[in-house]
């Protein structure tokens, strides 16, 4: 590893000593000369350097190390090379930051990008590094690629983490564009700008396949990339059946995996009133899709089930939407989209646990057949319900959902995730996810999932006074609360009216007087419901994160259905 030190006003490079005069005259000189690598001016050789490397730099006490330099095939030279030009510009190792510099030995010549790694000690410890060198990776390719167009391959040396050093450096090259005309993509969705990422194995580790490794990273990676996908590519190419086609595509070949596509008549006969209720006012065919994956013992059961939405595109229904941010409802089918690509990553990581997956499939449009604000329909479970908001549909298809997926499978713990509600934005904005469940273990293990992602959750309430909101004058439910407050809250508290034993619970309107929170359950199946409406979105393109919807939060899922496969809830 390369040391760059100061002691009495000079730095010491490779056993030279720069003076404080010199240091002056190297920014002059190879701050320019940085310059002209960053904006791609004349260099020496007159082909493009088309092979970039991304290194890390740490500090120790008060001196600097190139993380890991030799095993990611740097030279003495160009070491020192690197050292001088990073220093010259003032660059530190502070945590995320990046600064791209040319290395040359001879005939060998690179683009390097250093990015910061924070503390030796820190990176040392490499738990609870992920999101600095998911970041910092992240970060470094992006450079890489900006300041290169030329580039085609991006090798990252040495990582603390190998599995974050994978995901962020293949999330940092998503780009969906393969609508424009000036691309060459054959597909119409996102890629990877044409670049391909290798990695580097510090001497005495290994990138090897198994968790935490590189290739598990791309695994997480790819999924949350298929999410994405997914949810960024417009309606009248994402329809119900598109979607479910796309599913069949993604999920063919691999061990472990049957799908099914279910249709209208399916529906029917399933007495799934509220997903035909909402489908009623499109012309587009409603789907339904399951997925087993059969990772586990056989006779083990269904571990986990993930249920998603998938309204493939939301306009409100007659409750219709205000016209300002409609273009996002094309993610609509969000919680949808990270259930089936996490279920992909689950099966290629052959994780030893039983999963299910179900999606419901529909667009929520207006037409002469469409629902009405104080229609009644009888939902899967029997239970009928006055429909006061069109524009509160999800949790409508969901409710069907959730209770096919525990009459057919049974599962242990059953997961929801969907874009339910505006006030969930209100409340945690783009970061957090809100969490339902009223199982303090099931809470437990997803905290521990938020925790190995680094996908943020936050724990919200369930309480028996979201259930009284919930009575309807004409039918057994509204579909949304009866005052204008909590309403991510009371779409909670609707989804489990159709996850509990109803034959434990009283109607809405027998409810004792003495209201408590639902905080303290642990009967089966153990349920949450997780409103992705904020994180479905990234606002702005930094670090790994892209403009746009976002997948999220796909690894997070993947990372819950490993800790229940290493560690069954009891």
């Amino acid at each position: 590893m390369q040391l760059l030190s100061k002691a009495s006003g000079a730095f010491r490079v490779l056993g030279g000593a720069v003076s404080a005069r010199q240091r002056h005259a190297l920014v002059a000189q190879q701050g320019s000369r940085c310059a002209s690598f960053l904006f791609s001016t004349k260099r020496d050789t007159p082909s493009p350097i088309k092979h970039g490397l991304v290194v890390g730099i740490v500090s120790v006490s008060d001196t600097h190390e190139l993380y890991g330099a030799e095993a990611a095939g740097l030279t003495a030279a160009q070491q020192q090379q690197i050292v001088r030009q990073v220093h010259a510009v003032g660059s530190k190792a502070r945590e995320g930051s990046v600064q791209v510099v040319y290395a040359r030995d001879g005939d060998d010549e690179k683009y390097v990008a250093v990015v910061g790694l924070g503390s030796m000690e820190d990176a040392h410890n490499a738990s609870g590094r992920g999101e600095v060198v998911r970041t910092a990776v992240a970060n470094g390719v992006r450079q890489l690629c900006a300041q290169n167009t030329a580039l085609r391959n991006v090798t990252v040396g040495p990582m603390p983490c190998h599995q974050a050093s994978a995901e962020g450096a293949k999330l940092a090259l998503y780009k969906f564009d393969g609508f424009k005309t000036k691309n060459s993509s054959s597909s119409n969705g996102g890629k990877d700008e044409g670049v391909a990422v290798t990695h580097l194995a510090s001497q005495g580790s290994s990138s090897g396949s198994g968790i935490g490794s590189w290739d598990t990273g791309v695994v997480y990676a790819e999924a949350q990339n298929l999410a994405r996908d997914l949810m960024n590519t417009p309606a009248n190419f994402m329809t119900p059946t598109i979607f479910a086609d796309r599913v069949r595509e993604e999920l063919a070949g691999i061990d472990g995996v049957s799908v099914s596509v279910h249709d209208k008549a399916w529906a029917e006969a399933q007495r799934m009133g509220g997903l035909l209720a909402v489908s009623r006012g499109s012309d587009e065919p409603l789907r339904f899709v399951e997925i087993v994956y059969s990772g586990g013992n056989a006779g083990s059961g269904v571990e986990l089930a993930l249920v998603g939405k998938g309204v493939t595109y939301d306009t409100g229904g007659y409750s219709l939407k205000p016209s300002r941010y409609m273009d996002m409802m094309k993610g609509d089918m969000g919680g949808g989209a990270t259930v089936v690509s996490a279920i992909r990553a689950i099966a290629q990581l052959r994780l030893p646990i039983n999963v299910v997956a179900t999606v419901p499939l529909c667009e929520n449009m207006v037409n002469g057949s469409a629902t009405k604000v104080s229609d009644v329909y009888t939902s899967r479970a029997g239970m009928t319900v006055e429909v006061m908001n069109t524009d509160a549909e999800g949790r409508i298809i969901l409710a069907d959902a959730l209770n096919y997926t525990i009459e057919t499978h049974q599962p242990r713990t059953i997961v929801d995730v969907a874009t339910l509600t505006g006030a969930m934005v209100v409340a945690l904005g783009e970061v957090y996810t809100g969490v339902f469940t009223p199982s303090p273990k099931l809470w437990s293990a997803i905290e521990q999932a938020s925790s190995t992602s680094d996908e943020p959750v936050w724990r919200m309430p369930l309480h028996d006074r979201w259930d009284a909101m919930l009575q309807s004058p004409v039918a057994d439910l509204s579909n949304i609360g009866n005052k204008a407050e909590a309403g991510a809250c009371t779409a909670a508290a609707f989804l489990r009216q159709f996850v509990v034993d109803r034959s434990r619970t009283l109607p809405l309107a027998e409810k004792p007087t003495v209201l408590r929170a639902q905080n303290n359950d642990e009967s089966l199946p153990r349920w949450a419901h997780m409103d992705i409406a904020g994180p479905m979105e990234a606002s702005a393109s930094t670090g790994y994160h892209q403009k746009g919807l976002s997948g999220r939060p796909t690894r997070m899922l993947v990372d819950l259905a490993r800790i229940l496969a290493t560690d069954p809830l009891p």
